[in-house]
C-alpha cells in the first residue's frame, strides 16, 4: 500500500441547462440512426451544457465551495487545473493562473495538467501527493480544479468512442496522507501508445481500441486493488467515468451493480470531472461508508487508463450545501 494523499474535500458543479441528444443532433450533424446508437448502445440521453457561460463560470463554483471550508487559504500552496481539451483559453492567457487569481489565491503556485486527457485528474492527485510530501508541512494543501467547456462540435462529440461530452467541474482539496478524509491507498496506470492518434484513428484501429480499452481498464483496476493490499470482496463500489462498463466488469468478474453509473443517462461523459460527480452522488446518497474501500477508474483518449483505491473516512470538512 502506498501513502499517496488524502482527499479532504470533494465538491462538484453542473450547469443548470440540460439538453437531450435529439436537441443536439442537428448542430452536431448526427443522423437518426446515430442518435439511436448513442441512446440504445451507449446509454446516453441528456447532457448538461451552458453555451453562454465561460470557463470560469464552469470551474469556480465548486472551487469556491471548497474554499468556504478552509480556515486559512494560505495553506493552499498549489492550484492545479486539470483539463482534457488542450485549447481552453486564447494563447496569451494561462487558465491555471486565471483560476488561481479569481479565487484570491495569488500566493499559491499554479499550473495545469492535461497530457492524459480524461484520466489526468488521477495523475494530478498523485502529483499533489508528491508536492505535499516535499513540502513536509501538515497544514499544506493542494487545490485541484477540473472542468472543460464543450465549445466546438469536435470536442462535444466523439462518436467513434460513443462519447457525447457534457460540462461539469470538480474541486478537490488534497491533504497529506495522515489528514482526515478519503485516503488514497494506491494508483495504477498504463498507456497504450499505439492508440495515440485518438480521434484520428482509422475505423479498424478504433475497433481494436474499443476492445483493448476494456482489458486495459480491467488490468489497472486489478493492479490498484492488489497494490492496496485488498481483494474485490473489500470493495464496495467502483466509481468510473461515465461510459458503459459491462465488458470491463465481466473481465474482472465483478457484479455490474457495484459500478456506480446512475447518472450516465443524465450527464453523459464530462471530461475529467465525472468520476468526482459520481463520488459526490454516492456521498450525498449516504453510500460512502466510513472504513470501506472504493475504486476510481477513468480512461483518457490517446490512450491512458488509470485507477485508484481510496478508503472513505469521516471528512474533517463537511460538504457545503448547494443553493
Amino acid at each position: 500500500m502506498n501513502r499517496i494523499a488524502t482527499l479532504e474535500a470533494v465538491e462538484t458543479f453542473l450547469p443548470d441547462r440540460s439538453y437531450t441528444i435529439e436537441e443536439l443532433a442537428g448542430p452536431l450533424g448526427l443522423k437518426r440512426a446515430q442518435v439511436r446508437v448513442l441512446q440504445k448502445v451507449h446509454g446516453l440521453h441528456r447532457v448538461r451544457q451552458d453555451p453562454d457561460g465561460s470557463l470560469l463560470d464552469l470551474v469556480l463554483p465548486a472551487a469556491r465551495r471548497v474554499l468556504h471550508r478552509v480556515s486559512d487559504p494560505t495553506d493552499i500552496r498549489y492550484v492545479v487545473y486539470v483539463h482534457s481539451t488542450q485549447e481552453v483559453t486564447p494563447s496569451h492567457l494561462d487558465a491555471a493562473t486565471l483560476i488561481r487569481d479569481a479565487l484570491g489565491l495569488q500566493h499559491a503556485a499554479s499550473f495545469a495538467l492535461t497530457q492524459q486527457n480524461c484520466a489526468t485528474a488521477q495523475a494530478a492527485i498523485e502529483v499533489a501527493g508528491s508536492l505535499l510530501e516535499d513540502e513536509g508541512d501538515p497544514y499544506a494543501r493542494v487545490l485541484i480544479v477540473t472542468g472543460d467547456k464543450a465549445f466546438t462540435p469536435g470536442n462535444r462529440l466523439l462518436y467513434s468512442t460513443g462519447a457525447l461530452m457534457g460540462e461539469a467541474s470538480a474541486a478537490l482539496l488534497v491533504a497529506p496522507f495522515d489528514a482526515a478524509g478519503d485516503r488514497i491507498l494506491s494508483y495504477a496506470t498504463q498507456t497504450l501508445g499505439q492508440y495515440s492518434g485518438g480521434v484520428l484513428l482509422s475505423t479498424e484501429e478504433s475497433k481494436r481500441y474499443g476492445r483493448d480499452s476494456a482489458r486495459a481498464l480491467a488490468e489497472v483496476m486489478q493492479a490498484a486493488v492488489e497494490e492496496a493490499g485488498l481483494t474485490w470482496d473489500d470493495i464496495d463500489w467502483v466509481i468510473p467515468h461515465n461510459a458503459p462498463f459491462s465488458e470491463t466488469a465481466a473481465l474482472l468478474g465483478i457484479d455490474p451493480k457495484r459500478v456506480y453509473l446512475e447518472q450516465l443517462t443524465e450527464y453523459s461523459h464530462c471530461f475529467a470531472s465525472d468520476v468526482f460527480l459520481n463520488h459526490a452522488e454516492l456521498r450525498a446518497s449516504g453510500q460512502l461508508q466510513a472504513g470501506r474501500h472504493y475504486v476510481y477508474v477513468a480512461s483518457g483518449l490517446g490512450a491512458t487508463y488509470s485507477s485508484m483505491v481510496f478508503q472513505h473516512q469521516a471528512p474533517a470538512l463537511s460538504p457545503v450545501a448547494v443553493a
